[in-house]
């Protein structure tokens, strides 16, 4: 198994890299809760139906402790918590919630390992350790134009 990256040319008008060439990962399929309960049922001795409860409550109980402002720690996987987008204010007593905070999202931390390697100290994701990467298709211009979307 591999992940599969296409390379598209940057033809943006603004870029400073125009002309130049980028790889980018691709989805290959979607997978949903119901197909990973699938894959854990065939391995372990819990139903479909035990472990899709379980991650039905999974979900509504890490809603909570980000709500809460609380991190949620998966091992093996990573952390998840809230984070804020928000504009500046002239002082810290202008600055108010309706008027600058633009917007919240979810922060993901891999777990990281650490890799010694000529004396240099790396870090890499865990769950990323046996990543392969593999071309989709060979160039086709067709596909190469990197958007003007962010």
């Amino acid at each position: 198994m591999s992940v599969k990256y296409k390379l598209i040319q940057d033809n943006r008008e603004t870029s400073k890299f125009r002309g130049q060439w980028y790889a980018r990962a691709t989805v290959s399929s979607v997978v949903t809760l119901k197909q990973m309960a699938e894959k854990i049922e065939r391995s372990t001795t819990v139903t479909r139906s035990d472990i899709l409860a379980v991650l039905d409550g999974l979900s509504e109980v890490m809603q909570e402790e980000l709500l809460n402002g609380n991190r949620v720690i998966f091992d093996g996987i990573g952390s998840f918590k809230v984070g804020m987008s928000s504009g500046p204010a002239p002082t810290a007593e202008e600055w108010t919630t309706t008027k600058n905070l633009r917007g919240s999202h979810i922060v993901f931390r891999p777990e990281t390992v650490d890799h010694v390697s000529q004396g240099r100290r790396t870090r890499s994701a865990r769950i990323l350790q046996e990543v392969k990467f593999e071309e989709l298709r060979k160039y086709n211009p067709a596909d190469s134009q990197m958007s003007q979307e962010p």
